[in-house]
């Protein structure tokens, strides 16, 4: 059986790498904290949880861009950012040029 290596495919499987390692993470380091000597410390739990919530918001706030992108189509043609730079600067040069002729006129 042969797989085909789509863009979705390559996208899936990135997506799903960051958030099984940052989940992975955090779980690592819960066991680290609730194991350790600082568990029953109140304002050492309160930092634990403020860094935890700060990289479960991290990973949402990835998780919310690249589907939003994924939605838009960015995805389906990947050329397509570059030719619109390509196109964008051909547009400028050709507006410098004229501009540069109605100076020189």
């Amino acid at each position: 059986m042969k797989i085909k290596i789509t863009p979705k495919l390559v996208t899936t499987v990135l997506f799903s790498l960051m958030v099984l390692s940052v989940g992975f993470y955090m779980i690592e380091k819960s066991i680290d904290f609730f194991n350790s000597e600082f568990a029953r410390n109140e304002s050492d739990f309160r930092g634990y949880l403020t860094v935890l919530f700060a990289r479960l918001f991290m990973i949402i706030g990835w998780i919310a861009i690249i589907v939003s992108l994924y939605f838009r189509g960015h995805f389906k043609d990947i050329e397509k950012p570059k030719t619109d730079i390509l196109e964008l600067h051909e547009k400028i040069e050709k507006m410098e040029k004229e501009r540069l002729k109605q100076k020189g006129e």
